[in-house]
C-alpha cells in the first residue's frame, strides 16, 4: 500500500499529527499503531494541562493546546475529558526569581496567571501548609484531561477526514536507500510513503535503529501513586506542582488523587521501553516516600489511603524538550519524539506544528528550529528557570 504520509505511533502525539494532516488536505494518510490508539504510554499519562513554562515557544504551544483541549468537541469533534480545576505551582526562596520570571512571560503572551503569596494560597487550599513557601503561581483555568479519550478523539476525527487507521499493525523493519526511506515492513504488509512520521514515544530508539539514525534520547522510569483522600479532603482540588517537595498531584474524581515526581530518578536510564517492567506494581516503599512528601504540604494527606499506582516511562532529550522536525540524516523521516513528560499537554500544538512543516506551510505557533534536532549538534539547548526537567 502506498500513502503520502505514514504516521507510526497511535498515542496522543501521533494521533494529533495524523488528524491535522488529514483534515488539512495532506493527501492519503495512514496511522499505524501496534496495539490500539491511546493504549501505550499515553494511557499512563496523568494528563495535566497547564501553561507554566520557562520559554516563549513552549508557552505559546501550551496556550494553543489548552484552547483546543478545553473545547475539543467544537475544535475537533469529540471529547478530551478536560476538567478545569486550576493549577498551582509552589516555589521556595531558591525558585522564586524563576517563578516570577515565568509568570511575567506567560502574562505577556496572553496566559491568565498570577502570583500568590502564602496567605492567598491558603484561601484557595485551606488544607495547605505554607511552611517553606515563598510564593505560588496560579492558573485558574488549567486542569487535566483524559489522555486515551483525547487520542481516540483525534484518531476518529482523522478517520472521518479519510485517514486509514491501522491498529494491531507493528513495524518490523525499515527499507532505506541512501537518504530516503522506501517503505515500512509491517505485520500487515509493506507500506510505502513519501513521508514517514516517527511518533513512537518511548519505543523511538528501536525505530531509530531500524532507520539507521541516532538521537540522544534516554528512557526513564516514573512511578505514579494513587491516593484515596480522607473524607475532609474530598472533592476536586487544583493540580499542584510542589517544587520544594519534588512532587505534583492532580485529582482523579471526587475522592482520589494521582501523584508523581517532578524530578524522577535519573540514575538508571534505559535505551528501550523493554528495559523496564511496565506491569510492576508500585510498592509500599514508594508510597511511603511519596506520602511523606505530600504530607509536608498537606498534613491531612497523612490520613490518605494507598490505592495503588502504576509505572510509566519518559522519553527524555538532553534539554527535556521534544524533537520535532525532519531528520538531518534521512530526508523523508519526520521525528516527533523525546516528549520528556510534556507530550500530552502539548499534543494539539505538536500536531499543528508538524503538519505545517510537513506540508510546507508557514507555521504560526513557533519557529520550527527551536525544537529541531540541530540544537543538539549546535549545543543550542533550551534553558529553564528551574532545575527540574518535567517543569521545564
Amino acid at each position: 500500500m502506498r500513502f503520502d504520509v505514514v504516521v507510526v505511533g497511535g498515542g496522543s502525539t501521533g494521533s494529533s499529527i495524523a488528524y491535522y494532516l488529514a483534515s488539512r488536505g495532506a493527501g492519503k494518510i495512514a496511522l499505524v499503531e501496534k496495539q490500539r490508539v491511546g493504549w501505550g504510554q499515553t494511557g499512563r499519562s496523568t494528563a495535566v494541562v497547564r501553561m507554566h513554562y520557562s520559554t516563549e515557544p513552549l508557552i505559546r504551544m501550551a496556550l494553543e493546546s489548552w484552547k483546543i483541549l478545553r473545547d475539543m468537541e467544537k475544535a475537533v469533534g469529540g471529547p478530551s475529558g478536560f476538567t478545569e480545576v486550576g493549577f498551582l505551582i509552589f516555589a521556595g526562596p531558591e525558585d522564586l526569581d524563576g517563578l516570577k520570571r515565568n509568570v511575567e512571560l506567560q502574562k505577556k503572551l496572553g496566559v491568565e496567571t498570577r502570583l500568590l503569596d502564602p496567605e492567598e494560597v491558603e484561601e484557595i487550599l485551606p488544607h495547605v501548609s505554607t511552611e517553606g513557601l515563598a510564593a505560588a503561581a496560579y492558573e485558574p483555568h488549567s486542569g487535566y484531561a483524559d489522555p486515551v479519550t483525547t487520542a481516540q478523539t483525534y484518531a476518529s476525527a482523522a478517520v472521518r477526514e479519510g485517514l486509514v487507521l491501522m491498529e494491531d499493525c507493528e513495524v518490523s523493519s525499515v527499507r532505506r536507500q541512501g537518504r530516503r526511506i522506501l517503505g515500512l515492513e509491517t505485520s500487515k504488509g509493506l507500506l510505502e510513503a513519501d513521508v514517514v512520521v516517527n511518533a513512537t514515544g518511548v519505543w523511538c530508539n528501536r525505530f531509530f535503529e531500524m532507520t539507521g539514525v541516532e538521537m540522544p534520547v534516554k528512557i526513564y522510569r516514573e512511578e505514579i501513586v494513587v491516593w484515596k483522600r480522607p473524607a475532609r479532603f474530598e472533592g476536586n482540588h487544583p493540580v499542584v506542582g510542589d517544587l520544594p517537595n519534588n512532587y505534583y498531584m492532580r485529582p482523579a474524581g471526587e475522592t482520589q488523587t494521582y501523584m508523581g515526581s517532578i524530578n524522577p530518578d535519573l540514575s538508571k536510564p534505559g535505551r528501550y521501553a523493554t528495559d523496564f517492567d511496565l506491569e510492576e506494581r508500585v510498592g509500599i516503599e514508594t508510597a511511603t516516600k511519596y506520602g511523606e512528601a505530600v504530607s509536608k504540604r498537606f498534613p491531612v494527606m497523612a490520613e490518605a489511603g494507598f490505592a495503588g499506582g502504576w509505572v510509566g516511562l519518559y522519553d527524555v532529550t538532553p534539554d527535556w524538550l521534544p524533537v520535532i522536525g525532519f531528520s538531518q540524516d534521512v530526508e523523508n523521516l519526520f521525528n516527533a519524539v523525546g516528549m520528556s513528560g510534556h507530550g500530552f499537554k502539548l499534543c494539539p500544538a505538536i500536531g499543528i506544528l508538524a503538519s505545517d512543516i510537513i506540508m510546507g506551510k508557514k507555521t504560526s505557533i513557533i519557529d520550527p528550529l527551536f525544537l529541531h534536532e540541530k540544537r543538539f549538534t549546535e549545543k543550542r539547548y533550551a534553558t529553564s528557570s528551574y532545575r527540574y526537567g518535567v517543569i521545564s
